[in-house]
C-alpha cells in the first residue's frame, strides 16, 4: 500500500485568549526572508522524565542556540524539527511561553500521529514565515508507528528583500521534511525514498553500510532531470540550469555534552547530538525573462544515527 500525504493542521498562540488555534499565524513578517535555520533534534522517547527533558531542550535551543535571553525576544526565521517526543510531553511544546509568542506548531495535536503511536515527530516554524501546506506521511510498513511531517515554506530569492519588489520568478518555495525512520533495516529504504522534500532532517537510524541508499538524488536519465530548453524549445541544448538555487551550510552538532537538573543529579538531555544549519535561497538575475529554472544542491550528514540531507526532488 503506498503511503499517502495527509493534510495536518499547524496551530497558533493568542496570547489575549491563552489558547491554541489551529491554522497558519498571521505574524508574518514584512519582508520575506530570503534563509531559514532548521534545527533537528530526537528528543528520545526511551529515558525518564520526558517532561522536563524536553522543556531542557527547548530553553537550550532558545538560549544557545538562537541567543534569545527572554522570551520575548524573536528568532531569525527558523525551523525546529523534534523527533521522539512522547505523546504524554506534547503539551511540554504548547505550554512553552516562548514557542507561544513565536512559533507554530505543526502538528496541532498528536491526533495527527499514527493512530497507536506513543510518540512521534514535531516541527515548530517560525510565525513570520509563511506556509504555503503541510501534510504529513504514516508509514504503512512501520511497526513502529513512524512517520513524516512536511512543511512547505515560501521564501524569495532575492538577498535584499528591502530593497526590490518581490515577483513570482524570484518567489519559491521549500519543502522541509522531518521524519524519524525505522530501526529495522528493511524498512528504512523505502521510508527514505517516500520522504521527498529540498530539505530532510530527522533520525534515520542509519547504521548499516546499506542506509547509504537512504541519500537522494536524480537516478534517471539525464533528459528526465533537465529543467530548461522545452517552453519554449530553445536552440541551445536543454540542461538542468539554475535561476533559484537552495544552498545548504555544513550541519553543525549541538547540544554535545548537555546536560539538565540540579548539580547534585545531573542527567542528559537526550543520547542524540542536535544539528544546526542554514538554508540559503538565491535569485540569478537572467536576461531571458520567459526562463524560471531551479538549481538544487545534494548534501548529507551523519551524527549518531542522526542524519541530514538535501534532495534534488520536491
Amino acid at each position: 500500500m503506498a503511503d499517502a500525504h495527509r493534510e495536518i493542521q499547524p496551530a497558533y498562540y493568542i496570547a489575549d485568549l491563552k489558547q491554541w488555534f489551529p491554522g497558519p499565524s498571521e505574524d508574518r513578517a514584512e519582508h520575506m526572508p530570503s534563509s531559514i535555520r532548521v534545527v533537528s533534534w530526537n528528543i528520545d522517547c526511551m529515558r525518564p522524565e520526558p517532561d522536563l527533558r524536553l522543556d531542557a531542550a527547548l530553553s537550550y535551543i532558545q538560549h544557545r542556540v538562537f541567543k534569545c535571553r527572554t522570551n520575548r525576544r524573536r528568532p531569525e526565521p527558523c525551523s525546529i524539527l523534534l523527533q521522539g517526543v512522547l505523546a504524554t510531553a506534547f503539551a511540554t511544546i504548547l505550554n512553552n511561553k516562548w514557542v507561544q509568542n513565536f512559533f507554530v506548531v505543526i502538528p496541532s495535536t498528536t491526533d495527527a500521529w499514527p493512530e497507536l503511536a506513543k510518540y512521534g515527530t514535531v516541527t515548530l516554524l517560525s510565525r513570520s514565515l509563511h506556509i504555503a501546506k503541510s501534510t504529513s506521511i504514516h508509514f504503512s510498513c512501520s511497526e513502529s508507528q513512524h512517520h513524516a511531517i512536511f512543511v512547505d515554506v515560501k521564501l524569495s530569492g532575492l538577498l535584499d528583500t528591502a530593497q526590490a519588489p518581490l515577483s513570482s520568478a524570484s518567489t519559491v518555495t521549500l519543502r522541509i521534511a522531518n521524519t524519524h525512520l525505522d530501526p529495522l533495516p528493511d524498512r528504512r529504504p523505502n521510508q527514505g525514498e517516500t520522504t521527498q522534500a529540498r530539505v530532510v532532517g530527522g533520525d534515520f537510524n542509519a547504521i548499516t553500510p546499506n542506509d547509504s541508499a537512504l541519500v537522494e538524488s536524480w537516478s534517471g536519465d539525464d533528459e528526465g532531470g533537465f529543467t530548461w530548453g522545452y517552453q519554449p524549445r530553445s536552440p541551445l541544448a536543454p540542461g538542468r540550469l539554475g535561476q533559484v538555487g537552495f544552498f545548504i551550510d555544513t550541519p553543525k552538532k549541538l547540544a554535545v555534552g548537555k546536560k539538565y537538573g540540579k548539580p547534585t543529579r545531573r542527567r542528559w538531555i537526550s543520547d542524540h547530538y542536535a544539528l544546526l544549519s542554514k538554508v540559503q535561497c538565491v535569485y540569478f538575475a537572467s536576461d531571458a525573462s520567459d526562463v524560471s529554472l531551479v538549481f538544487s544542491t545534494l548534501a548529507y550528514f551523519s551524527f549518531h544515527e542522526t542524519s541530514w540531507y538535501m534532495s534534488n526532488k520536491d
